[in-house]
């Protein structure tokens, strides 16, 4: 079993170097949707109606929310591998939908303007992939930011379950949290993500 993990982990360090040295160019994973482009459709501005649909059992954990990593915006809690939950969601939020970072369909993609961060559902379902903080106006629940140092992390979170020199990733549950490093080991990225 450690062996696979570790063959995934080399997997994923070089699916995250690769995207670093990219630099994330790629608008279906950029900071910035672009709505104008043909494969990205606006769904709503401010929206209060809900987005009814059925997350496939899959990519819902019924112990996510006791046992995955939390970020918190406005009152809300976000957890990878839940249903979100629109009509719950504060109101400063547009949804683009947009081809997937995992490059599997469409996904919904909730852009906050409050706080700069946004959360990905799984492609065709209701549920939350990705979440991901793009720089320090906004924290994790324990409150790590963009441009925090290694040890800054690693004295809130402890030792990682997996490092290399561009990533820390922590695993909890059904989910993982990743720090990105920069060559000074200062964090320039936050991402959540379900497993």
């Amino acid at each position: 079993m450690e062996d696979v993990r570790n063959m995934n982990f080399t997997k994923v360090a070089a699916l995250i170097l690769s995207l670093s040295v990219a630099g994330m160019s790629v608008a279906a994973c950029s900071n910035e949707p672009e709505p104008v482009s043909s494969d990205i459709n606006i769904i709503s501005t401010q929206s209060q109606s809900s987005m009814v649909a059925t997350a496939p059992s899959a990519y819902v954990d019924p112990n996510a929310e006791s046992e995955n990593f939390v970020f918190t915006y406005s009152g809300f809690n976000f957890v990878v591998n839940t249903v979100l939950d629109e009509s719950q969601l504060p109101d400063d939020y547009d949804v683009f939908q947009q081809a997937s970072c995992a490059g599997q369909g469409l996904a919904s993609h909730y852009e906050f303007k409050g706080g700069s961060f946004w959360v990905e559902l799984y492609p065709g379902a209701d549920s939350i992939y990705t979440i991901q903080i793009l720089d320090d106006t906004v924290t994790t629940a324990e409150g790590v930011y963009i441009g925090n140092t290694l040890d800054q992390v690693k004295a809130v979170y402890g030792e990682p379950s997996i490092s290399s020199e561009a990533v820390v990733v922590y695993e909890k549950g059904s989910s993982q949290l990743w720090f990105g490093l920069d060559e000074n080991n200062v964090v320039n990225q936050i991402m959540y993500f379900g497993i």
